[in-house]
């Protein structure tokens, strides 16, 4: 998903669409079937990620409606 504007509507600067990035990233690794010891870490990382996203105004979603 290409984002250029915050939730109320601010364009975002390269280190918001960069971690935007990251976090799309994490969210898709989520979904995929991964060892045990990765998956925790996967979650783990993107439970810090979606805190910064969240607090960026960037994205406003639960990890749980994504099925993390």
């Amino acid at each position: 998903m290409t984002t250029t504007t915050d939730l109320i509507g601010t364009p975002i600067s390269e280190d918001e669409a960069a971690l935007l990035n990251v976090y799309d990233a994490l969210t898709a690794l989520a979904g995929r079937e991964l060892a045990p010891a990765i998956a925790a870490n996967v979650r783990d990382a993107l439970a810090s990620t979606a805190i910064a996203v969240t607090d960026l105004g960037l994205r406003y979603e639960h990890l749980i409606d994504l099925g993390v």
